[in-house]
């Protein structure tokens, strides 16, 4: 009997492992305000999107293989382009439940339902919604999305988290890939 829970404990090493040899640290550099971190499955690609927000923020596309979770954030700072805006928690809960309202009517839940999003190094909040229209015809359409905001330090920002399961596997995935970010000097 001790030997089968000798083995069951390292093969759970083993396995906590190897799924931290699969991932990957990803370095975003802001220049002053400091570098976004994130750690991401090694087989997702990261790229830097223009969305033609005004002042230009960096906004940044993190993809899993055959797309089948995107993650697309856009990045500010305390005091980005002169703006005094410096969110706290229950500010970022008013702005993602105000940005939410476009989705409330084409989703399945037909409510706002703010949730917390606690890192090691982040904080923040998201909302999640079901495409209630989605048809899985259309090619890069997804059924679930979570938007939300979040705060490392002086660095936060918006993301939207488009995947084909509201509560399965891919979201958790993603959203483990968001709880990741971290602020470094």
């Amino acid at each position: 009997m001790r030997q089968l829970l000798l083995v069951l404990i390292l093969l759970g090493a083993f396995s906590r492992a190897q799924g931290a040899e699969n991932q990957v640290t990803n370095a975003i550099p802001l220049g002053k305000p400091g570098t976004l971190e994130l750690l991401a499955p090694r087989d997702w690609s990261l790229q830097r999107t223009n969305l033609n927000l005004p002042d230009n923020p960096m906004t940044m596309e993190l993809h899993s293989p055959g797309n089948t979770t995107v993650i697309r954030f856009t990045i500010y700072w305390d005091g980005f382009k002169g703006n005094l805006l410096q969110p706290s928690d229950t500010k970022m809960d008013s702005i993602v439940s105000n940005n939410a309202i476009q989705y409330v009517d084409s989703s399945i839940e037909k409510k706002i339902a703010v949730e917390p999003l606690k890192g090691p190094a982040m904080t923040g909040s998201f909302v999640r919604f079901t495409d209630a229209e989605w048809t899985p015809v259309v090619k890069n359409q997804y059924r679930a999305l979570a938007t939300g905001m979040f705060r490392c330090g002086n660095i936060w920002g918006t993301f939207d988290l488009l995947t084909g399961d509201k509560d399965g596997p891919l979201f958790k995935q993603a959203l483990d890939v968001v709880k990741s970010f971290r602020r470094e000097p």
